[in-house]
């Protein structure tokens, strides 16, 4: 009786808690977040910040946003690649200071060697 009851237990677990969180990390992937040349007036760090900022509006909590950001580039052009949702890129795409955003492509291509 107590092994059933552990058993149930341990599938109300995978039910209600593992699937929903590994079915929503299913839906995620790196966009490229495009803002234009950069004017120079920025340090790198304010530049990265800034692009935090935007994350923290489409993300839950700035600790989300700061997880999700994986590059932020800083010198010839100014964008950043982040994790996203289809609808969190959706919503970065409407805000007026952002040219484009992009889903990431796998690389097409394998080394020969």
């Amino acid at each position: 009786m107590l092994l059933q009851m552990k058993t149930l237990s341990s599938i109300f677990y995978l039910l209600f808690f593992l699937i929903p969180l590994v079915a929503s990390s299913t839906d995620t992937q790196v966009y490229i977040v495009y803002f234009g040349e950069h004017s120079g007036e920025r340090t790198l760090h304010e530049i990265e910040e800034t692009h935090i900022s935007y994350l923290s509006s489409v993300k839950e909590t700035e600790e989300e946003a700061r997880a999700c950001l994986l590059y932020s580039y800083k010198h010839s052009i100014n964008g950043f690649a982040a994790v996203l949702t289809p609808d969190q890129a959706s919503q970065l795409s409407k805000m007026e200071e952002v040219v484009s955003v992009l889903p990431s492509l796998p690389k097409m291509h394998r080394p020969h060697t």
